[in-house]
Protein backbone atom coordinates (compact mmCIF):
# COMPACT_ATOMS: atom_id res chain seq x y z
CA UNK A 1 0.00 0.00 0.00
CA UNK A 2 1.54 4.00 -0.68
CA UNK A 3 0.54 6.27 1.79
CA UNK A 4 0.63 10.24 0.74
CA UNK A 5 0.95 12.63 3.42
CA UNK A 6 -0.25 16.07 2.50
CA UNK A 7 0.24 19.28 3.44
CA UNK A 8 1.84 19.41 6.58
CA UNK A 9 4.98 21.15 8.08
CA UNK A 10 7.68 19.18 8.23
CA UNK A 11 9.80 18.46 11.15
CA UNK A 12 12.91 15.91 9.47
CA UNK A 13 14.69 14.99 12.53
CA UNK A 14 18.06 16.75 11.41
CA UNK A 15 16.92 20.57 11.06
CA UNK A 16 15.83 22.78 13.69
CA UNK A 17 13.60 24.51 11.45
CA UNK A 18 9.94 23.32 9.75
CA UNK A 19 10.14 22.50 5.95
CA UNK A 20 6.53 23.82 4.18
CA UNK A 21 5.22 22.99 0.82
CA UNK A 22 6.79 18.98 1.57
CA UNK A 23 4.98 15.69 0.10
CA UNK A 24 5.85 12.59 2.11
CA UNK A 25 4.85 9.14 0.39
CA UNK A 26 5.49 5.98 2.23
CA UNK A 27 5.95 2.44 0.49
CA UNK A 28 5.32 -0.75 2.40
CA UNK A 29 7.27 -0.22 5.77
CA UNK A 30 10.12 2.61 4.31
CA UNK A 31 9.45 6.27 3.11
CA UNK A 32 9.87 6.48 -0.41
CA UNK A 33 10.24 9.88 -0.60
CA UNK A 34 10.00 13.21 1.07
CA UNK A 35 10.14 17.00 -0.47
CA UNK A 36 8.74 19.58 -2.80
CA UNK A 37 8.62 17.77 -5.86
CA UNK A 38 7.19 13.81 -4.85
CA UNK A 39 5.09 12.16 -7.18
CA UNK A 40 1.41 11.30 -5.76
CA UNK A 41 0.80 7.94 -7.55
CA UNK A 42 -3.29 7.73 -8.59
CA UNK A 43 -3.80 5.07 -6.57
CA UNK A 44 -2.12 6.51 -3.13
CA UNK A 45 -4.15 6.53 0.57
CA UNK A 46 -4.05 10.60 0.77
CA UNK A 47 -3.50 11.72 4.46
CA UNK A 48 -4.41 15.67 4.56
CA UNK A 49 -2.49 16.81 7.60
CA UNK A 50 -4.32 20.15 7.21
CA UNK A 51 -1.23 22.10 8.22
CA UNK A 52 -0.04 20.17 11.30
CA UNK A 53 3.24 18.90 11.91
CA UNK A 54 4.47 15.52 10.59
CA UNK A 55 7.74 14.18 12.53
CA UNK A 56 9.54 10.93 13.19
CA UNK A 57 8.23 8.69 15.89
CA UNK A 58 10.32 9.33 19.15
CA UNK A 59 13.09 7.67 20.01
CA UNK A 60 13.85 6.86 23.69
CA UNK A 61 17.47 5.82 24.54
CA UNK A 62 17.73 4.77 27.70
CA UNK A 63 14.18 2.83 29.22
CA UNK A 64 13.78 -0.81 31.44
CA UNK A 65 10.23 -2.29 29.91
CA UNK A 66 10.80 -4.89 32.74
CA UNK A 67 11.09 -2.56 34.82
CA UNK A 68 7.31 -2.99 36.42
CA UNK A 69 8.68 -2.12 40.19
CA UNK A 70 11.15 0.43 41.86
CA UNK A 71 12.86 -3.01 43.32
CA UNK A 72 14.93 -4.68 41.08
CA UNK A 73 16.05 -7.37 43.31
CA UNK A 74 15.99 -10.27 40.79
CA UNK A 75 13.53 -13.89 41.89
CA UNK A 76 10.55 -11.85 43.86
CA UNK A 77 7.83 -11.76 40.75
CA UNK A 78 6.88 -14.59 38.38
CA UNK A 79 9.04 -13.72 35.05
CA UNK A 80 5.67 -14.38 33.24
CA UNK A 81 3.63 -11.22 35.04
CA UNK A 82 6.76 -9.25 34.58
CA UNK A 83 6.46 -9.71 30.88
CA UNK A 84 2.76 -9.34 30.88
CA UNK A 85 3.43 -6.01 32.67
CA UNK A 86 6.53 -5.03 30.30
CA UNK A 87 3.56 -5.86 27.07
CA UNK A 88 1.52 -2.90 28.77
CA UNK A 89 4.44 -0.57 29.80
CA UNK A 90 5.30 -0.91 25.60
CA UNK A 91 1.91 -0.20 24.70
CA UNK A 92 2.07 2.88 26.45
CA UNK A 93 5.04 3.96 25.29
CA UNK A 94 3.84 3.46 21.15
CA UNK A 95 0.42 5.47 22.42
CA UNK A 96 2.77 8.51 23.58
CA UNK A 97 4.54 8.40 20.20
CA UNK A 98 7.64 6.74 20.89
CA UNK A 99 8.30 4.51 18.10
CA UNK A 100 11.86 2.95 19.00
CA UNK A 101 13.45 2.35 22.41
CA UNK A 102 16.53 1.22 23.58
CA UNK A 103 16.66 -0.86 26.41
CA UNK A 104 19.24 -0.74 28.51
CA UNK A 105 19.02 -3.69 30.82
CA UNK A 106 16.49 -6.63 31.25
CA UNK A 107 14.57 -7.12 28.01
CA UNK A 108 15.70 -9.99 26.08
CA UNK A 109 15.09 -11.02 22.47
CA UNK A 110 12.09 -13.17 23.09
CA UNK A 111 10.57 -9.35 24.15
CA UNK A 112 12.06 -8.28 20.45
CA UNK A 113 10.93 -11.00 18.51
CA UNK A 114 6.98 -10.55 20.13
CA UNK A 115 7.10 -7.11 18.87
CA UNK A 116 8.69 -7.28 15.77
CA UNK A 117 6.31 -9.75 14.77
CA UNK A 118 3.08 -8.10 16.32
CA UNK A 119 2.47 -10.34 19.03
CA UNK A 120 2.44 -7.21 20.71
CA UNK A 121 1.97 -3.69 20.03
CA UNK A 122 4.93 -1.46 21.14
CA UNK A 123 8.12 0.45 19.70
CA UNK A 124 11.13 -1.79 17.81
CA UNK A 125 13.40 -2.66 20.73
CA UNK A 126 17.04 -1.95 20.41
CA UNK A 127 18.33 -4.20 23.16
CA UNK A 128 21.62 -4.69 26.22
CA UNK A 129 20.55 -7.64 27.49
CA UNK A 130 20.97 -7.97 30.98
CA UNK A 131 23.79 -5.12 31.75
CA UNK A 132 27.36 -5.73 32.92
CA UNK A 133 27.85 -5.13 37.69
CA UNK A 134 30.91 -5.97 39.21
CA UNK A 135 29.99 -7.65 43.06
CA UNK A 136 28.83 -5.04 44.64
CA UNK A 137 28.20 -2.57 41.53
CA UNK A 138 24.78 -1.17 40.12
CA UNK A 139 23.45 -3.88 39.14
CA UNK A 140 24.52 -6.14 41.86
CA UNK A 141 21.11 -5.93 44.05
CA UNK A 142 21.33 -8.97 46.08
CA UNK A 143 20.90 -9.31 49.81
CA UNK A 144 23.62 -8.34 51.41
CA UNK A 145 23.23 -11.90 53.94
CA UNK A 146 23.39 -13.42 49.82
CA UNK A 147 26.84 -15.73 50.49
CA UNK A 148 29.99 -15.23 47.81
CA UNK A 149 29.72 -16.43 44.48
CA UNK A 150 26.04 -16.86 45.26
CA UNK A 151 23.92 -14.90 42.39
CA UNK A 152 21.45 -16.76 41.08
CA UNK A 153 20.99 -18.54 37.69
CA UNK A 154 24.18 -17.42 35.37
CA UNK A 155 25.18 -15.10 38.16
CA UNK A 156 21.81 -12.51 37.76
CA UNK A 157 21.77 -9.80 40.32
CA UNK A 158 18.94 -7.96 39.71
CA UNK A 159 16.21 -7.45 36.96
CA UNK A 160 18.17 -5.52 34.93
CA UNK A 161 21.76 -6.93 35.40
CA UNK A 162 24.28 -9.98 35.89
CA UNK A 163 27.46 -9.71 37.98
CA UNK A 164 31.05 -10.83 36.44
CA UNK A 165 34.41 -9.90 37.57
CA UNK A 166 37.84 -9.83 36.07
CA UNK A 167 38.68 -9.54 32.61
CA UNK A 168 37.54 -13.68 31.88
CA UNK A 169 34.38 -12.71 33.43
CA UNK A 170 33.68 -9.43 31.43
CA UNK A 171 34.30 -11.08 28.39
CA UNK A 172 32.21 -14.30 29.08
CA UNK A 173 29.58 -11.76 29.96
CA UNK A 174 29.46 -9.50 26.92
CA UNK A 175 30.01 -12.24 24.72
CA UNK A 176 27.12 -14.24 26.01
CA UNK A 177 24.90 -11.05 26.09
CA UNK A 178 25.43 -10.60 22.48
CA UNK A 179 25.02 -14.21 21.77
CA UNK A 180 21.68 -13.89 23.01
CA UNK A 181 20.52 -11.28 20.60
CA UNK A 182 22.25 -8.07 22.85
CA UNK A 183 22.57 -5.19 19.82
CA UNK A 184 25.07 -3.36 22.20
CA UNK A 185 26.48 -3.53 25.56
CA UNK A 186 25.46 -1.58 28.77
CA UNK A 187 27.68 -1.29 31.63
CA UNK A 188 27.48 -0.52 35.65
CA UNK A 189 30.35 1.84 35.81
CA UNK A 190 29.39 3.92 38.93
CA UNK A 191 27.92 4.00 41.72
CA UNK A 192 23.28 4.13 41.55
CA UNK A 193 20.91 6.65 42.89
CA UNK A 194 18.14 3.45 43.39
CA UNK A 195 20.45 0.61 44.69
CA UNK A 196 21.49 0.46 48.14
CA UNK A 197 25.08 -0.60 48.69
CA UNK A 198 27.27 1.11 46.45
CA UNK A 199 28.06 4.78 46.84
CA UNK A 200 27.19 6.95 44.06
CA UNK A 201 30.78 8.40 43.76
CA UNK A 202 32.15 5.10 43.47
CA UNK A 203 33.45 3.69 40.33
CA UNK A 204 33.02 0.31 39.06
CA UNK A 205 35.13 -2.25 37.08
CA UNK A 206 38.85 -1.91 36.83
CA UNK A 207 40.63 -0.44 33.57
CA UNK A 208 41.54 -3.14 32.43
CA UNK A 209 38.01 -4.78 32.56
CA UNK A 210 36.74 -1.59 30.63
CA UNK A 211 38.87 -2.17 27.70
CA UNK A 212 38.33 -5.35 27.80
CA UNK A 213 34.66 -5.17 27.54
CA UNK A 214 34.91 -2.72 24.78
CA UNK A 215 37.14 -5.02 23.15
CA UNK A 216 34.31 -7.05 22.71
CA UNK A 217 31.54 -5.08 21.95
CA UNK A 218 34.04 -3.36 18.90
CA UNK A 219 34.60 -7.09 17.75
CA UNK A 220 31.12 -7.46 17.16
CA UNK A 221 30.40 -4.19 15.20
CA UNK A 222 28.96 -2.60 17.99
CA UNK A 223 29.35 -0.71 21.03
CA UNK A 224 29.50 -0.17 25.31
CA UNK A 225 26.65 2.33 26.70
CA UNK A 226 28.07 3.13 30.72
CA UNK A 227 26.05 4.27 33.35
CA UNK A 228 28.07 6.64 35.09
CA UNK A 229 26.95 9.92 37.57
CA UNK A 230 30.72 11.39 38.14
CA UNK A 231 33.35 12.98 36.39
CA UNK A 232 35.83 10.51 37.44
CA UNK A 233 33.85 7.77 36.26
CA UNK A 234 32.98 9.25 33.22
CA UNK A 235 36.81 9.92 32.35
CA UNK A 236 37.55 6.28 33.28
CA UNK A 237 35.22 4.50 30.71
CA UNK A 238 35.88 6.80 28.10
CA UNK A 239 39.17 6.15 28.56
CA UNK A 240 38.66 2.74 27.11
CA UNK A 241 36.66 3.71 24.77
CA UNK A 242 32.68 3.81 25.79
CA UNK A 243 30.64 5.16 23.51
CA UNK A 244 27.81 6.79 25.64
CA UNK A 245 27.43 7.82 29.19
CA UNK A 246 24.04 7.27 30.73
CA UNK A 247 22.75 9.99 32.70
CA UNK A 248 26.04 11.99 33.54
CA UNK A 249 24.12 14.44 36.30
CA UNK A 250 27.11 15.16 38.06
CA UNK A 251 29.34 16.10 35.08
CA UNK A 252 31.94 18.88 35.41
CA UNK A 253 32.85 21.18 32.44
CA UNK A 254 36.30 19.99 32.60
CA UNK A 255 35.20 16.31 31.30
CA UNK A 256 32.48 17.31 29.17
CA UNK A 257 34.91 19.19 27.22
CA UNK A 258 36.74 16.04 26.96
CA UNK A 259 33.48 14.48 25.83
CA UNK A 260 32.96 16.78 23.28
CA UNK A 261 36.48 16.59 22.25
CA UNK A 262 36.50 12.58 21.75
CA UNK A 263 32.71 12.27 20.58
CA UNK A 264 31.40 10.98 23.39
CA UNK A 265 27.69 10.60 24.00
CA UNK A 266 25.56 11.64 26.81
CA UNK A 267 22.15 10.76 27.39
CA UNK A 268 20.51 12.79 30.19
CA UNK A 269 17.82 11.04 32.11
CA UNK A 270 16.05 13.56 33.99
CA UNK A 271 12.85 12.43 34.72
CA UNK A 272 13.87 9.30 36.54
CA UNK A 273 15.01 11.25 39.87
CA UNK A 274 12.62 13.91 39.49
CA UNK A 275 9.91 11.49 39.78
CA UNK A 276 11.10 9.26 42.32
CA UNK A 277 11.47 12.59 44.59
CA UNK A 278 7.76 12.94 44.49
CA UNK A 279 7.12 9.28 45.09
CA UNK A 280 9.19 8.29 47.42
CA UNK A 281 6.90 8.02 50.63
CA UNK A 282 5.10 5.54 47.87
CA UNK A 283 7.80 3.47 47.44
CA UNK A 284 9.27 3.21 50.72
CA UNK A 285 13.23 3.72 49.45
CA UNK A 286 15.64 4.06 52.39
CA UNK A 287 17.21 7.77 53.64
CA UNK A 288 20.37 6.03 52.12
CA UNK A 289 18.47 6.15 48.23
CA UNK A 290 16.81 8.98 49.02
CA UNK A 291 19.80 11.59 49.35
CA UNK A 292 21.43 10.05 46.19
CA UNK A 293 18.09 10.60 44.30
CA UNK A 294 17.77 13.71 45.64
CA UNK A 295 21.80 14.67 44.80
CA UNK A 296 21.61 13.90 41.15
CA UNK A 297 18.23 15.10 40.97
CA UNK A 298 19.34 18.58 42.16
CA UNK A 299 22.35 18.61 39.37
CA UNK A 300 20.78 17.42 36.47
CA UNK A 301 19.42 20.68 34.86
CA UNK A 302 22.99 21.80 35.21
CA UNK A 303 24.58 18.95 33.74
CA UNK A 304 22.76 19.55 30.35
CA UNK A 305 23.67 22.72 30.91
CA UNK A 306 27.31 22.39 31.01
CA UNK A 307 26.66 19.22 28.51
CA UNK A 308 25.60 22.39 25.99
CA UNK A 309 28.25 24.64 26.91
CA UNK A 310 30.39 22.27 25.92
CA UNK A 311 28.97 20.74 22.33
CA UNK A 312 29.04 17.28 23.60
CA UNK A 313 26.76 15.24 21.49
CA UNK A 314 23.13 14.65 23.28
CA UNK A 315 20.58 11.92 23.04
CA UNK A 316 17.15 11.50 24.82
CA UNK A 317 16.62 9.00 27.68
CA UNK A 318 14.04 8.28 30.67
CA UNK A 319 15.34 5.31 32.88
CA UNK A 320 11.78 5.22 34.15
CA UNK A 321 10.88 2.22 36.31
CA UNK A 322 7.84 1.14 38.09
CA UNK A 323 5.20 0.14 35.87
CA UNK A 324 2.78 3.82 36.48
CA UNK A 325 5.79 5.71 36.86
CA UNK A 326 6.36 5.04 33.04
CA UNK A 327 3.30 7.15 32.32
CA UNK A 328 5.87 10.08 32.93
CA UNK A 329 7.62 9.50 30.23
CA UNK A 330 7.09 12.83 28.45
CA UNK A 331 7.92 14.88 31.09
CA UNK A 332 11.63 14.32 30.04
CA UNK A 333 11.04 17.24 27.32
CA UNK A 334 9.20 19.55 29.65
CA UNK A 335 12.28 19.41 32.42
CA UNK A 336 15.06 19.44 29.59
CA UNK A 337 13.19 23.08 28.31
CA UNK A 338 14.63 24.64 31.26
CA UNK A 339 17.77 24.39 30.44
CA UNK A 340 17.56 23.96 26.31
CA UNK A 341 15.18 25.13 23.65
CA UNK A 342 12.76 22.73 23.03
CA UNK A 343 13.74 22.21 19.22
CA UNK A 344 17.11 21.06 21.06
CA UNK A 345 15.51 18.05 22.90
CA UNK A 346 13.60 17.18 19.98
CA UNK A 347 16.12 16.69 17.85
CA UNK A 348 17.68 14.81 20.34
CA UNK A 349 14.62 12.20 20.80
CA UNK A 350 14.34 11.78 17.27
CA UNK A 351 18.15 12.33 14.56
CA UNK A 352 20.24 12.60 17.41
CA UNK A 353 19.07 9.26 19.10
CA UNK A 354 19.48 7.32 15.83
CA UNK A 355 23.29 8.38 15.36
CA UNK A 356 23.87 7.55 18.87
CA UNK A 357 22.63 4.26 18.79
CA UNK A 358 24.44 3.67 15.31
CA UNK A 359 20.65 3.33 13.65
CA UNK A 360 21.25 6.70 11.62
CA UNK A 361 19.39 6.94 8.61
CA UNK A 362 17.03 4.14 9.80
CA UNK A 363 14.93 5.93 12.30
CA UNK A 364 14.66 9.12 14.03
CA UNK A 365 14.45 10.93 10.47
CA UNK A 366 11.86 12.22 7.41
CA UNK A 367 13.92 10.72 4.77
CA UNK A 368 13.39 8.75 1.78
CA UNK A 369 14.88 5.11 2.68
CA UNK A 370 14.27 5.14 6.70
CA UNK A 371 11.41 3.08 8.01
CA UNK A 372 8.44 4.72 7.76
CA UNK A 373 7.57 5.59 11.63
CA UNK A 374 5.82 8.91 11.46
CA UNK A 375 3.85 10.89 13.71
CA UNK A 376 1.23 13.94 12.86
CA UNK A 377 0.90 16.35 15.81
CA UNK A 378 -1.82 19.13 16.37
CA UNK A 379 0.73 21.50 17.69
CA UNK A 380 4.35 22.69 17.16
CA UNK A 381 6.53 20.39 19.15
CA UNK A 382 9.71 22.49 18.50
CA UNK A 383 8.31 25.21 20.73
CA UNK A 384 6.23 23.63 22.58
CA UNK A 385 7.54 20.53 25.17
CA UNK A 386 4.24 20.14 26.80
CA UNK A 387 2.93 18.48 23.96
CA UNK A 388 4.21 14.88 24.57
CA UNK A 389 3.34 14.95 28.44
CA UNK A 390 -0.75 13.79 27.46
CA UNK A 391 -0.10 10.31 26.82
CA UNK A 392 -0.76 10.95 23.22
CA UNK A 393 -3.48 13.22 23.13
CA UNK A 394 -2.28 15.62 20.41
CA UNK A 395 -0.75 12.76 18.29
CA UNK A 396 -3.31 12.28 15.45
CA UNK A 397 -1.01 10.30 13.80
CA UNK A 398 1.35 7.64 14.67
CA UNK A 399 2.83 5.10 12.10
CA UNK A 400 5.14 2.45 12.76
CA UNK A 401 6.82 0.47 9.80
CA UNK A 402 4.14 2.35 7.77
CA UNK A 403 1.11 0.73 9.54
CA UNK A 404 -1.55 2.73 11.56
CA UNK A 405 -1.46 2.29 14.91
CA UNK A 406 -3.38 5.26 15.17
CA UNK A 407 -5.33 7.64 12.78
CA UNK A 408 -7.84 10.49 13.10
CA UNK A 409 -7.59 12.13 9.94
CA UNK A 410 -9.70 11.42 7.31
CA UNK A 411 -8.41 9.51 4.39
Amino acid sequence: MTLVFLNARIFDGISRDLQDGWVVRVEGDRIAAAGPDVVVPDDATRIDCAGKVLMPGLIDAHVHVVANSVDLSADRQWPSFVHTQARHIMEGMLDRGFTTVRDCGGADAGLVRAVAEGWIKGPRLNISGLALSQTGGHGDMRSVFTPPGQAGPHRVGSMIGRVCNGVAEIREAARDELRKGADFVKIMASGGAASVTDPIDNTQFSAEELRAVVEEAVAWNTYVCAHAYTPRAIRAVMAAGVRTIEHGNLIDADTATLMADTGTWLCPTLVASDILTQFADRYGFSDVSMRKIAHVCERGLESIRIARAAGVPMGFGTDLLGIELHHYQGREFTLRARAEDPVDTLLSATGLNARMMMMDGQVGTVTAGALADLLVVDGDPTTDPDLFTHHGAPLDVILKDGVFHKNRLAD
